[in-house]
């Protein structure tokens, strides 16, 4: 698509060399700053595609920025991509100029959506706090799913019993710290696929890129083991005392993994909560969670699921019907 001119702003997609202005952009729009590495890792190195980006100039200063990265989904056996939306920001001094699609911001996501969405995408998606969502619902066709299914328990008042290792003997559990995924990871995800509903391709090569290759932060990936089989996995890291469990597969025919998996790793990295992303999805997750104490709270930021649909009019409803998301699905883990 050509880039769009208008006055002295000129909209149009990412060229090489670019990413130096675009991290200063991001520096002064969020904290902490992005590094290079990740930047790469996020646009370049994303083995769906790469450099989804639109910019906008003001006389050759970047001042706007509305990107996103390809997602591989499935639905009942049917694979499709979608856009995950992130880094949208402009600059403090254009922000008083136009409103709504004529906005800096609106002109940049328009330019996005018709470069990197429609008729490439199933849909974009992201998790977005109220200001943007109530702009982006008027001006971008931005379509509400629901409120983010944050759950936690506090483990000062009600921790965790710790595991014994003769309890993980006769369980025939076990617990792997993992620097590598196999064709194990992805048979597992084709076999249990089915019972998570609509999802994220939670394969050997999703699990790599999105959490052994990232560069920062570190994510801790852990498989779980029952009698030597690979019954599931989950991701977590360590912010300030919290324990963010961040992604989650379990065969749901062994789910019952989880709860010596979060007695073993809660002792082992001693904190005061545990936290998730759940939706009551599927529902033999949903009581699952809700057996170990992980109980549904509001989210603290109000974040909540926003989708746009590209050729999929059933897209929002298959959501909140069917959709199985974590922490990890956003870019805010």
């Amino acid at each position: 698509m050509p880039a769009e001119q208008h006055d002295r702003f000129l909209i149009r997609g990412y060229r090489p060399g670019d990413e130096e202005a675009i991290l200063d952009l991001f520096a002064r729009s969020f904290h902490p700053p992005r590094s290079l590495e990740q930047w790469r890792w996020k646009f370049q190195e994303n083995p769906w595609g790469r450099e989804r980006i639109s910019l906008a100039f003001d006389e050759g200063r970047l001042v706007g920025h509305y990107a996103g990265y390809p997602v591989p989904f499935v639905l009942d056996g049917s694979p499709f991509e979608a856009n995950h939306i992130g880094d949208t920001m402009t600059d403090p001094s254009v922000r008083h100029i136009g409103r709504g699609p004529t906005s800096i911001l609106g002109r940049t996501a328009l330019h996005f959506y018709a470069t990197f969405s429609e008729g490439r995408v199933a849909f974009n998606f992201g998790f977005n706090v109220g200001n943007i969502q109530r702009f982006s619902r008027r001006f971008l066709s931005l379509q509400f799913v629901e409120p983010v299914a944050y759950r936690a328990r506090d483990l000062r008042q009600s921790p965790f019993r710790r595991l014994t290792r003769a309890e993980r003997w006769a369980r025939g559990v076990r617990f792997e710290l993992v620097r590598e995924t196999t064709a194990e990871w992805d048979t597992l995800f084709d076999r249990v696929a089915r019972q998570h509903g609509f999802l994220v391709r939670r394969d050997a090569r999703y699990v790599s890129w999105r959490y052994l290759q990232s560069p920062d932060p570190a994510y801790s990936v852990i498989a779980i083991r029952k009698w030597s089989a690979l019954a599931g996995w989950l991701v977590f890291r360590i912010r300030e005392d919290r324990f963010l469990l961040g992604d989650l597969l379990l065969d749901p025919r062994h789910a019952g993994v989880l709860e010596p998996a979060l007695r073993h790793l809660t002792h082992l990295f001693p904190v005061a909560a545990v936290e998730t992303w759940c939706p009551p999805r599927p529902p033999w997750l949903d009581r699952l969670l809700t057996g170990l104490g992980l109980e549904r709270r509001p989210e603290p930021q109000d974040l909540s699921l926003m989708c746009v649909p590209f050729g999929r009019g059933e897209t929002v409803g298959e959501m909140r019907s069917r959709l199985y998301y974590t922490m990890g699905d956003s870019d805010l883990f």
